[in-house]
């Protein structure tokens, strides 16, 4: 996920103790037929069958009692969990406003946008699929009627979608070397610009994973969809019809976070606020801040204007980008040749700077907290439960799959 220069964002990590059993298992020294054994689905008692019945919640463990969990796993055979990917493209606004100096000094507002994304496409996990598209990162000609988008956004220099890979990896460096390519210069044709990222960059990459559109701009679009820009004059172009297609994006499963630049609270060609539309864009999109209102002032966009530091206010927004959009679905690991898990017997437990909590299934479809299998049969945080692990740094999430111990005294 993104992070700023010598600040971590809440970064989780799994480890999983598998248990498994195979037709070559005895565990006959517990109660339950050989081979099996009662489950340990903690908190419900031996020999529940699964997790319909259960309504989640969580139960703070002491050490004992974590000892105990871990001992009623079947030994021989633990492995490290994956975290299934976040895909992220990225939409960015390099027009000629973006080489106005930024606030708080450090050079002018893209030399600040373009170390801040280098500092966070460097700090995101491998798991992480990132695409980029500058905007118009080219010319921009008149054209009283459409025309193809190309004619206004350079479609060539789309950095397609891909998971980034470990450090030094050929798409990481794709990416980064995205930055420097990248050209500050004419007008701004941000809704030819966003709809060609989605239905180019971020739709055709196959993934079951969530996406996400992350649109960076200062302001007022200058061309409207087709690359229509009057001849006779610059003039704020309509935002109803951007604000559509994000809503039209979210409807399709694809959050849009929005971050405003410097400059986007006066349009330089209407003297207009350009906010309340970036904001109605981040409600539309389904990122919308906590208590915000379209008409500000707290908007509901990231709202980098009335920071007296770009650099840092920018920083800031990518890493609560890269914290919303951090997974909370863990595979089931595939076990060794000849081995099997219950599924009817997976413990969860978060360990965390507050102490170590045992996360409780959620089989009634409710999950506000607990944990529930996803549709393709992965663990899947509920909402409550994942907000707390991705505020907490130094979380990491411990998966057990157990056969055929009792219960543990004092959690149920």
């Amino acid at each position: 996920m993104f992070r700023r220069a010598h600040v971590f964002v809440p970064f989780v990590t799994a480890l999983v103790a598998a248990a498994c059993s195979s037709s070559s298992d005895d565990d006959s020294g517990s109660p339950g037929s050989p081979g099996t054994g009662p489950v340990i689905n903690v908190g419900t008692g031996p020999g529940s069958g699964g997790i319909a019945d259960q309504n989640g919640g969580t139960r703070t463990l002491t050490p004992e009692q974590i000892t105990q969990i871990r001992g009623a796993a079947c030994a021989g055979w633990s492995t490290e969990g994956e975290q299934l990917p976040a895909i992220l493209e990225l939409v960015v606004d390099v027009s000629g406003s973006m080489n106005d100096p930024a606030p708080g000094g450090r050079g002018t507002k893209w030399e600040v946008t373009q170390a801040a994304l280098r500092d966070a496409i460097t700090g995101l996990n491998a798991s992480t699929g990132v695409g980029v598209l500058y905007y118009p990162n080219g010319n921009t000609p008149a054209s009283d009627t459409a025309q193809d988008v190309s004619r206004c956004v350079n479609t060539s220099a789309l950095v397609a979608t891909n998971l980034l890979g470990p450090a030094n990896s050929s798409h990481r460096q794709t990416v980064l070397n995205s930055l420097t390519r990248a050209r500050t210069a004419n007008y701004t044709p941000t809704h030819d610009a966003y709809h060609y990222a989605l239905e180019h960059g971020l739709k055709p990459f196959q993934s079951s994973a969530p996406k996400f559109m992350l649109l960076i701009t200062d302001g007022a679009p200058t061309m409207s969809f087709g690359c229509i820009r009057p001849s006779n004059g610059v003039v704020d172009m309509p935002t109803d019809p951007i604000i559509a297609d994000v809503t039209a994006a979210r409807s399709a499963g694809i959050k849009t976070f929005i971050i405003g630049s410097p400059g986007s609270e006066k349009s330089s060609e209407s003297n207009s606020d350009m906010r309340p539309w970036l904001s109605r864009a981040a409600t539309a999109g389904g990122t919308a801040q906590a208590g915000c209102k379209d008409t500000g002032p707290n908007f509901c966009h990231m709202d980098m204007t009335q920071a007296p530091d770009f650099s840092t206010a920018l920083a800031d927004g990518l890493s609560s980008v890269a914290t919303q959009i951090a997974s909370c679905t863990y595979t089931i690991p595939t076990p060794p040749a000849g081995k099997t898990i219950d599924r009817a017997a997976i413990n969860l437990i978060v360990h965390a700077g507050a102490g170590d909590t045992l996360i409780l299934p959620d089989g009634q479809g409710t999950c506000s907290e607990g944990w529930s299998f996803d549709k393709d049969g992965n663990v899947e945080l509920c909402p409550a439960t994942c907000d707390k692990v991705k505020a907490d740094a130094s979380a990491r999430v411990e998966l057990l799959f157990g056969c055929g111990a009792g219960d543990i005294p004092g959690i149920r």
